[in-house]
């Protein structure tokens, strides 16, 4: 199976500094290993982007690790790959089901935070939508990503909260976003995690795990000390298994009550590597359950 990361910009032959330790691992496990241009896929010049891939060997299989990605975005990289005579794993409606969290959510609700979504951007839409959660704390977000750096002003809606300043957070939301802002707004309820106190921008950090799903099965857990989420991996497994895409990830996170619940859920390609996950280590795993 071949792998895909992002080249360092304007050195097509390096790649990106920030995967380098990946791309090492990876090597090392014995997977063929090749580069893509990130900048020119988000351009959407996938003659560029994949101007470094060369001819398909034996095995056509082929997999991702890069950075997140637009599902539109994706599409042409997954066509892109096919033309060439790839054969990319994950299929584009795979990708969109574990990206956006609108299509997860029939898989994962029960088992994660009340929520509930607009497409676009419409500030009105978007008020109307929040009368669903007046009466609790509720989060955010796009259907990818919060403004979580920007916790009180962006983030985080106290229940109650009122007209005027709904219109404010959310004005702050999308302005940091930007560009970045994904498909449409959705507001989930706040779930009393455990926290184990705060970073230095004042951001609540919870007892939470990434984990790694590989056809249906769990690649390894973020942190050996970490047993917590492990105890109930087979509700994970079962959640994981729901999903088109073969590669996904599941975040799951303590709450007060000791019960573990879904935070999100992530194409694997896209997802990062959590700092308790060793490449070498994770790298051997996919190895071992992909030949």
């Amino acid at each position: 199976m071949n792998l895909l990361f992002p080249c360092e910009p304007f050195s097509p032959r390096r790649v990106e500094p920030d995967f380098v330790s990946e791309y090492e691992a990876a090597r090392l496990a014995g997977f063929p290993c090749t580069l893509y241009s990130h900048e020119d896929l988000e351009a959407g010049d996938i003659v560029k982007a994949l101007k470094m891939l060369p001819e398909p060997g034996e095995d056509r299989r082929i997999l991702m690790r890069g950075w997140m990605a637009p599902g539109e975005r994706y599409r042409l990289l997954h066509a892109g790959l096919s033309d060439r005579g790839y054969q990319p794993l994950t299929s584009p409606d795979g990708y969109d089901e574990a990206h956006y969290l609108p299509l997860a959510y029939p898989i994962t609700a029960g088992l994660t935070a009340r929520s509930q979504w607009i497409e676009g951007d419409n500030e009105d839409d978007a008020w109307q939508l929040y009368q669903g959660f007046r009466g609790a704390d509720a989060i955010i977000k796009d259907w990818v990503k919060s403004a979580k750096s920007r916790w009180k002003d962006a983030c985080y809606i106290p229940a109650g909260t009122s007209r005027e300043r709904f219109g404010e957070m959310f004005r702050i939301f999308r302005q940091e976003r930007g560009k970045l802002f994904n498909r449409g707004v959705v507001l989930r309820e706040f779930l009393p995690f455990m926290e184990r106190g705060r970073d230095i921008l004042g951001l609540p950090m919870v007892e939470e795990t990434r984990l790694f799903f590989w056809q249906g099965e769990c690649l390894v857990p973020a942190d050996r000390n970490s047993p917590g989420p492990m105890d109930e991996i087979g509700r994970w497994t079962t959640i994981a298994r729901q999903f088109l895409s073969p590669f996904v990830t599941v975040d799951v996170a303590l709450l007060e009550d000791g019960s573990w619940k879904i935070v999100e859920t992530g194409d694997g390609q896209v997802s990062g590597l959590p700092l308790g996950l060793d490449p070498e280590r994770f790298y051997m795993a996919l190895w071992n359950k992909s030949y």
